[in-house]
């Protein structure tokens, strides 16, 4: 995710990254979702959405989701974080 790279002004990013279950993989987790937060900053005019049962997910990120939804993938209870596209005032 970190090398990221797109000549689109506008895009969507959906993700359901790996959830870091395992302890060994937490760390990895957390670089993937730092990454991701990165790439969104450098694309403001671009919406990321990313399902994880990772609460602390808007810390990694870097910025509090605009939406934030409790649901389930399979037994496991996730969010789906919204980040959405900056409006052009608020850049």
């Amino acid at each position: 995710m970190k090398d990221f790279k797109s000549d689109l002004k506008r895009g969507v990013v959906i993700s359901n990254p790996p959830y870091g279950e395992r302890l060994s993989e937490r760390t990895g987790v957390e670089r993937l979702y730092r990454d991701l937060g990165r790439v969104a900053s450098n694309n403001p005019d671009w919406c990321f959405y990313t399902l994880t049962p990772v609460d602390d997910f808007e810390r990694l990120f870097g910025r509090r989701a605009d939406k934030k939804r409790k649901l389930y993938n399979g037994r496991i209870p996730c969010f789906y974080f919204a980040n959405l596209a900056k409006k052009p005032d608020q850049r």
